[in-house]
């Protein structure tokens, strides 16, 4: 395609949903659930499986997401090479404000690495939110020309 004149690297625009909630946020939030599942909690993997679905579906409701996991088992986010969460794209984006809040409620915040992996899931959510304001910053400005053209056509004419 670099071939065709006029095309150029700038020419092409990254897809939000494939690079950030099918991209980066898989690995992020399956290793957040992993982490959390085997190392954290106390308990056996199962209940503490258990006790993080729990707290997913209470901050779901709190927070009033739309596009919800109906389940969660381990096969979901346990890869034999990585953790990577499994998952619609919808509800990779909605898990990641709840999975930022079940986090805070288990995390050592004397830890620095826990400090990190909380700055890391806050950051992740907070870009979505920079990018939606971005597109509706765009479309608005888009508007604002269209209006802008149609007023000075009636004043020129």
């Amino acid at each position: 395609m670099l071939k065709i004149e006029g095309v150029t690297i700038l020419s092409f625009y990254p897809d939000w949903m494939h690079c950030k909630s099918l991209g980066i946020d898989k690995p992020l939030l399956g290793s957040v659930l992993y982490v959390l599942v085997h190392y954290i909690l106390p308990g056996g993997v199962e209940d503490n499986l258990s006790a993080v679905w729990r707290d997913i579906e209470s901050f779901y409701d709190e927070l009033s997401s739309e596009n919800r996991y109906g389940h969660m088992r381990q096969t979901m986010f346990h890869t034999k090479s990585q953790p990577k969460l499994k998952g619609k794209a919808a509800e990779v984006k909605d898990l990641c404000p709840v999975l930022v809040l079940v986090w805070q409620k288990y995390m050592n915040p004397l830890l620095p690495i826990h400090q990190k992996i909380l700055m890391v899931l806050k950051g992740s959510y907070k870009s979505l939110r920079v990018f939606i304001c971005y597109i509706v910053f765009r479309v608005l400005c888009f508007w604002m020309m269209v209006v802008d053209c149609r007023l000075a056509g009636k004043i020129i004419a």
